[in-house]
């Protein structure tokens, strides 16, 4: 049966460990809200632009050539002056965008998974009651008792368990294993691909692919149709992620082929991607699927990428798992499977 969900702020305690880091849980925030407003208005939707040029919206409903209603998504545990600035600076980037591009904002509401101190509530009070008055957009605050409540209405049982499926119906908490020996990795292509975006330690790396590997020759192993089903919908999820990074980093790319940042963005993402009920994925091994996607030759980190793989003449990471004794059980690898469905 599921269970009722936590303090907020042992809720997003757990949710910011189950999203890897700051930023990841911040992205897999921002995806909460959203999915949170489609459940009311389905028409919801986000924008993004190459470079966090969003123009300060986060989730909106209307339409960008004359009124929309706006959330602001910030990850705030805790607050100061810090963060009264970030949330003038949004609000004031949001309204001069409208301003600027012939669209109004009629409605403006914050969104954090912390409940403010007094002092705080009494800043945001005043602050907002005033910008009310200046420019006549209403503004609100969802705190994170507020966002606690709503996850617990029937409507949003779904979003409960996507996001916090240790509190809805019990699936299979796959365990993450430990690689004791990166070296036997030193030769796969994805610690190649990796060393060619000029990426000098990649122990890190190894470690998450070596938990992708176990968990998915454990799950093809048991063989549950709803977890195969789950891991295919995984990894289509990590190959669009990356897909979509590549297609935007790809044109600045320097004359060797590689791009700023590519793969701390696509692991961050990745990293933030909801586990379901059927398969409750760590962010561990949400980071591995990508490494395992490269391994198989589907992705990389610069743009010849391709040329990369087809240069490679080391031995398939799964091989050189299984032959050093660290791996064994299904005989799985990223060269047996299109998008994560065993081939047989």
């Amino acid at each position: 049966m599921p269970s009722e969900l936590p303090d907020h702020r042992a809720l997003f305690v757990r949710f910011l460990v189950d999203s890897g880091d700051d930023a990841a849980a911040r992205t897999r925030f921002q995806r909460l809200v959203t999915d949170l407003v489609m459940v009311k208005t389905p028409g919801a939707s986000e924008v993004a632009f190459p470079g966090g040029g969003d123009w300060g919206i986060d989730t909106y409903v209307g339409s960008l050539d004359a009124n929309i209603v706006v959330w602001q998504s910030k990850f705030f545990t805790n607050w100061s002056k810090t963060q009264q600035a970030e949330i003038r600076s949004s609000f004031k980037q949001v309204y001069e965008k409208a301003v600027e591009h012939g669209f109004a904002v009629t409605a403006w509401t914050l969104c954090v998974p912390s409940v403010l101190p007094p002092d705080q509530q009494k800043w945001f009070d005043n602050w907002s009651r005033k910008q009310t008055r200046d420019t006549g957009v209403r503004i609100e605050l969802w705190n994170g008792a507020q966002i606690r409540s709503a996850l617990q209405q029937p409507d949003a049982r779904h979003l409960k368990q996507l996001y916090f499926p240790e509190h809805g119906p019990t699936g299979s908490d796959v365990p993450v294993a430990a690689l004791t020996n990166p070296s036997v990795l030193s030769d796969a292509l994805f610690v190649v691909q990796l060393e060619e975006a000029g990426h000098v330690e990649t122990d890190a790396a190894k470690g998450f692919f070596f938990a992708a590997e176990a968990m998915a020759r454990d799950v093809a192993g048991r063989g549950v149709a709803a977890e195969l089903s789950a891991l295919t919908e995984a990894e289509m999820e990590v190959h669009g992620v990356w897909e979509r990074s590549f297609n935007a980093k790809s044109n600045a790319a320097s004359e060797d082929g590689r791009m700023v940042g590519l793969v701390d963005e696509v692991n961050g993402e990745v990293a933030a991607l909801p586990a379901t009920a059927d398969l409750r994925l760590r962010p561990a091994h949400r980071r591995g699927l990508i490494h395992r996607l490269v391994e198989g030759a589907r992705a990389g980190w610069v743009t010849h990428w391709r040329d990369v793989a087809a240069a490679h003449k080391g031995a398939p990471a799964g091989a050189a798992l299984e032959q050093s004794g660290v791996l064994g059980g299904v005989q799985l690898s990223a060269d047996d499977t299109a998008e994560g469905v065993p081939v047989g």
